[in-house]
């Protein structure tokens, strides 16, 4: 299901008519903790950026039974926009959210920043009420129904809430939150040494960087605002499949770039380093919908994390895109010089040709990608890209994707037989130049990989081509085998000894 529009839409009227207890009530403050650092977050009732309507699911009275609570619909702020007031949390981090009186939930990193089926968290109000929970926890899932599965799903069978044995959406809603504690240990509560009001918006200087036509513009909210924008609903897939529907504010690509090549590209750098590469035809195609820089979702200004810009579609018909081609944090943009086509050819038992496409989509979106550290004439660097495993799955003779649908993984399709039976690897660069690896070496081993990136930036052209074949340094060869990396990498050919 999408996002009721009509619901969201009535978020924002009722943020203006809330009770008289709820407006007098002009902000709630929680103590965030991450190592020695204890700060005292106020969470102003003007900062809230964030909202929905959901649905909890609590657990079922008999088998195969749901248990489904009303709607309440809830405003408020990001989770990951508090959490950035102590520096945010590393991957392998747990997250302890407890209430006033004690009541605890854990929740990992990737609930917390990725995109799961249990949707964004936030610390919210429930619109119309009179605020004495707030600051609740609630998750507002795309679908708007946070279902028992959605939450096995994002939390795992570790950290969900179980009603006896029965898994129970209704225990996440964690009431009058008052401490957010990264890896607690049951030590007692901290006090506040410090005191902050969560970012919530964007900040009054520079937000984006827009470099053109041997110019360079750089452009502050009120200067983006300043542009012809366009509302109008999107829906985007995630990794895990979930589609995600909102109302987006934003500038059309059309008017930030303007008389771009047509056979040009736009280079997005996002905040943390991320770089995306699009086609100059791709954004300024308004055939399905328009290509914004949207700077608003769903009426209120994006948070810092996940960034005050996002490049969205949109348009009266609600166009439908995944969430690699949607570049968050954006921090700079921009148009570089005529838009080359590549190819990768992959051949085996069938024949694989990606375009230059398939392949940056593919490594859009991180679940597709493996980063290695390289060390090569002394010089270390982290190259990212496609596992070369993976690859060679589309033309084993195994099963695979449909070419409609670009780079896509699954483990069983790697034809585990064929290796076994013995085969090697020819990688050959455009000049003619090859190096052949075995097959058993690389089976199933995320270190051999088609970089695209260098240090998170895309590969120079000029002097390494548009993909290069590295390995891990942690990769320890046979004895009597040698194995260098391949620039300006061409093909792969899988040849059966």
């Amino acid at each position: 299901m999408r996002r009721n529009l009509v619901g969201v839409l009535g978020i924002i009227l009722a943020v203006v008519g809330l009770s008289t207890a709820a407006a007098a009530a002009t902000s709630w403050s929680v103590i965030v903790q991450n190592g020695d650092r204890v700060v005292q977050v106020d969470l102003p009732l003007l900062l809230i950026s964030a909202g929905g309507t959901v649905a909890y699911e609590g657990p079922a009275l008999s088998d195969g039974a749901e248990n489904w609570k009303s709607a309440k619909t809830y405003a408020g702020i990001a989770l990951s926009a508090v959490l950035s007031e102590v520096g945010g949390m590393a991957a392998d981090d747990v997250l302890s959210v407890i209430a006033g009186d004690g009541y605890t939930k854990k929740l990992p990193y990737a609930a917390i920043y990725n995109e799961t089926p249990a949707g964004t968290p936030i610390l919210g109000l429930e619109v119309g009420s009179d605020g004495e929970d707030a600051p609740t926890l609630v998750f507002l899932a795309p679908d708007e129904r946070f279902s028992n599965a959605d939450m096995l799903a994002a939390l795992g069978t570790e950290y969900a809430h179980y009603y006896g044995d029965k898994p129970s959406t209704t225990g996440l809603l964690v009431k009058s939150v008052a401490y957010l504690i990264v890896n607690y240990d049951g030590a007692a509560l901290p006090t506040a040494t410090e005191t902050a009001t969560v970012a919530s918006g964007p900040a009054d200087g520079a937000v984006v960087t827009v470099a053109r036509g041997g110019e360079t513009f750089t452009y502050t909210m009120a200067d983006l605002k300043t542009f012809e924008s366009i509302t109008a609903p999107g829906t985007f897939t995630n990794s895990a499949g979930v589609d995600y529907t909102a109302t987006y504010t934003g500038i059309p690509f059309s008017a930030l770039v303007g008389n771009a090549p047509a056979d040009g590209t736009i280079r997005v750098t996002a905040s943390d380093g991320y770089s995306m590469n699009y086609p100059v035809s791709q954004l300024l195609d308004v055939s399905a919908g328009t290509w914004v820089l949207a700077y608003k979702e769903n009426g209120w200004y994006m948070p810092l994390d996940p960034g005050y810009l996002r490049i969205v579609q949109v348009g009266d018909a609600d166009p439908h895109f995944t969430s690699s081609l949607s570049a968050r944090m954006v921090e700079r943009i921009e148009v570089l010089g005529e838009y080359t086509a590549y190819t990768l050819t992959v051949s085996g038992e069938t024949t694989r040709v990606f375009t230059r496409g398939e392949l940056e989509a593919g490594i859009g979106c991180p679940c597709h990608t493996s980063t290695v550290t390289t060390t090569m004439k002394g010089v270390t660097a982290t190259y990212s890209g496609l596992p070369l495993w993976r690859l060679l799955a589309y033309v084993d003779g195994g099963t695979a994707p449909a070419p409609e649908e670009g780079i896509h993984y699954d483990d069983v399709d790697f034809n585990d037989a064929l290796v076994a039976s013995g085969y090697n690897v020819v990688l050959t660069a455009t000049d003619g130049y090859s190096q052949t690896v075995s097959g058993n070496l690389i089976a199933r081993d995320d270190r051999f990989i088609l970089a695209f990136k260098k240090n998170g930036a895309f590969l120079d052209p000029t002097t390494e081509g548009a993909m290069r074949f590295v390995f891990d340094d942690s990769v320890v060869l046979p004895d009597g085998v040698t194995l260098k990396s391949v620039k300006f990498l061409a093909s792969i050919t899988l040849v059966r000894i």
